[in-house]
């Protein structure tokens, strides 16, 4: 039996026994075969003994099962390449309501504490007709299954009481925990969790009874010396019988005793706090649980407990998910013959821990669309998570740049050799190309400085509680804006650049269309934004390493030192936004005539030339304003290296013509 089949097998699969391919070894011993594996965890004690008597061990359980629960599992068919649901399909119903008695929600909670607290999660599945109607969850302590020597399980022993059965393997669905010292009964993370658990509860007893009595010892008693041996034991056994949390605030009346003497504690003897901590944060590291999300402290910011969330469902919530359904899968869609067509999914679109930076993917959706992508594509690429719209597999009109007129219409190819005509006005007007340059750096700059605001924030939070920084500087917020504002700035100039030359190399004038996902566009841009982003990275981590070394110098606090951290932030979103903006714009800007020049060149067959445009103000750069007329090849580049303006707040241009 292949590992696909004796995984089939031994999650309830309803397939044939097959025996092992010749040569295989068996996984239980002779002496064990058909017998019912035993275990010396019980699921009951744990749920006693544990979730119910710890609150760290309650909490963590609660924080994974109600998370789990809340997403809604869908059945998908397979529709080519793609997947679509299927909600028709009769497993559909079954998921939504496993049992009369239980909804989904229950259920999936079910599933997660039995697998927390027990190491196994399983399921009865009642068939009518070879089909599951119904599925019901069963204390992992009341079945286990029954290894074979032949098909790896052979059954399921259940019992309750007095009763008992053997369920047949296509009736069950197991899912555990891999303990690695057998593949037929999982480990409870509890277990690996029961010394920190235990220590806890100790810590609560001890604490509990310490504040009965206010804190401290009640009292030392003195006896008397006129006390004989026996009064003494007797009176030391009834002051015993008293100090027990039970007589708070009763004065002990003793004949005999000549003085009390109230005690206190240590320091040492009250730090039970801190113990609870640490066992706190052992408990949440085995159930996956980060300690921030199980007590709110003074620790807790809003920029940790958003990144807590997201390491909960990232690494605990989704694995999980995906374990529930591929048991689902393997388990059920076999009763369908379904099991090439179908697949059961976890909706994961409206978990908002997942929706990390939602804000910044809807603006740059905002922008493809205006640049002419289809909605429904620019939805499904950003993971929006929203349905399907109507209409939207069509692309709308690109939104011109601000101020900009439309690019005149275009015909469709193929089309005639054009007629040329050389003019003496470049392809475009300088000064009109610089206006839409600013025009677009406007807008640019308010998201950019909206980056830098919010990873401000970010820094100086995870600054104050002491969590790595740097991570708080994401460069995904970079990629998705930078990348959507350089497609959406080149597919608006790009049509203006193309109509402009082809208008000024042709008799006819126009004839043409800029064609915005050629491969040599989509190249530039991924390599630019990689490279740019990458400096503006490198460019903050060392001005704001900067600042915290300043800080430190001065003898500030790490609170003041984050407040230094966002102020930088703050201040960066004038002057070093304007600056990321007319960088990022004039790049894109003069990618864009580039792409334009290099796409009409191959279309009608032309050799162009460019020329370099200086702006000739006082912020020129010398090197640039010496640059100033210099013309060469399409394809090579300019005295400085460069193919076109690039420099960081460079606002020269190129022209572009034919060769004479």
């Amino acid at each position: 039996m292949g590992w696909k089949e004796t995984l089939g097998m031994w999650l309830g699969l309803e397939m044939k026994l097959q025996a092992p391919a010749k040569g295989a070894l068996p996984f239980v011993s002779a002496g064990n075969d058909g017998r019912a594996v035993s275990s010396d965890w019980s699921t009951e004690k744990a749920i006693n003994e544990g979730m119910k008597a710890s609150t760290w061990v309650y909490t963590a359980c609660r924080k994974v099962s109600t998370a789990l629960a809340s997403v809604t599992l869908i059945v998908e068919k397979r529709k080519g390449d793609e997947w679509e649901p299927d909600p028709k399909h009769p497993l559909q119903a079954l998921l939504d309501r496993p049992n009369p008695y239980m909804s989904r929600q229950d259920m999936h909670e079910r599933w997660v504490l039995h697998l927390m607290l027990g190491g196994n999660a399983i399921w009865h599945k009642v068939l009518v007709g070879g089909k599951p109607v119904e599925v019901w969850p069963l204390l992992p302590d009341q079945i286990k299954p029954i290894p074979s020597r032949a098909g790896f399980v052979s059954g399921y022993e259940w019992k309750q009481g007095s009763d008992k059965q053997t369920l047949p393997p296509e009736q069950v669905l197991h899912w555990q925990f891999a303990d690695p010292s057998t593949p037929y009964w999982g480990l409870s993370p509890l277990r690996a969790a029961a010394a920190a658990v235990d220590t806890d509860l100790a810590a609560v007893r001890w604490n509990r009874a310490t504040l009965a009595n206010d804190g401290r010892p009640p009292m030392a008693v003195f006896l008397s010396e006129s006390l004989d041996a026996g009064q003494q034991e007797l009176a030391a056994r009834f002051i015993h019988g008293q100090i027990d949390g039970g007589n708070v605030r009763k004065a002990l009346i003793l004949g005999g005793a000549s003085k009390v003497q109230p005690l206190a504690l240590n320091a040492t003897e009250m730090d039970w706090l801190q113990g609870r901590r640490f066992s706190r944060e052992e408990i949440g590291a085995v159930f996956g649980v980060p300690p921030v999300l199980m007590v709110a402290g003074e620790g807790v910011t809003f920029a940790n407990l958003d990144a807590a969330k997201r390491i909960l469902w990232e690494d605990t919530v989704v694995p999980l998910l995906d374990d529930l359904c591929q048991g689902l899968s393997m388990g059920l869609l076999p009763h369908w013959g379904a099991e090439g067509t179908h697949r059961i999914k976890a909706d994961l679109s409206g978990v908002t821990a997942l929706q990390e930076n939602l804000k910044e993917r809807a603006d740059a959706a905002k922008i493809l669309v205006e640049a002419g992508f289809p909605i429904n594509a620019v939805n499904q690429r950003l993971a929006l998570g929203f349905g399907p719209v109507a209409g939207g597999d069509q692309p709308r009109a690109p939104t011109p740049a601000p101020g900009a007129a439309p690019p005149a219409a275009t015909k469709s190819r193929p089309r005639p050799p054009p007629r040329y005509q050389r003019k003496d006005k470049g392809e475009d007007d300088v000064a009109a190309r610089l206006a839409r340059m600013d025009k677009w750096t406007l807008e640019l700059k308010k998201k950019v400085a909206e980056v830098l605001f919010e990873q401000g924030s970010s820094v100086a939070s995870a600054y104050a509680a002491g969590k790595p920084w740097e991570t708080a500087l994401n460069m995904d917020d970079w990629q998705a804006l930078l990348e959507a504002a350089h497609l959406a700035i080149i597919e608006s100039e790009g049509a203006v650049a193309y109509t402009a030359l082809l208008g000024s190399i042709t008799a006819a004038g126009g004839g043409g269309v800029f064609d915005v996902l050629a491969d040599g566009v989509q190249e530039w841009i991924s390599e630019h934004v990689g490279e740019n982003i990458k400096y503006i990275d490198e460019t903050s981590k060392l001005a704001l390493q900067a600042e915290i070394a300043a800080g430190v110098d001065a003898g500030e606090s790490t609170k003041d030192i984050a407040k230094r951290l966002k102020a930088v932030h703050e201040d960066w979103t004038g002057w070093r936004a304007e600056r990321i903006a007319r960088t990022e714009t004039a790049s894109a800007f003069s990618a864009a005539h580039q792409q334009s020049a290099s796409q009409i060149a191959d279309e009608f067959e032309l050799e162009l030339v460019k020329t370099w445009k200086a702006t000739g103000d006082s912020r020129t750069r010398d090197q640039h304003a010496a640059m100033d007329g210099e013309t060469v090849a399409l394809d090579e580049a300019f005295s400085n290296g460069l193919m076109q303006p690039g420099e960081p707040n460079c606002r020269c241009v190129v022209i572009y013509q034919p060769a004479e």
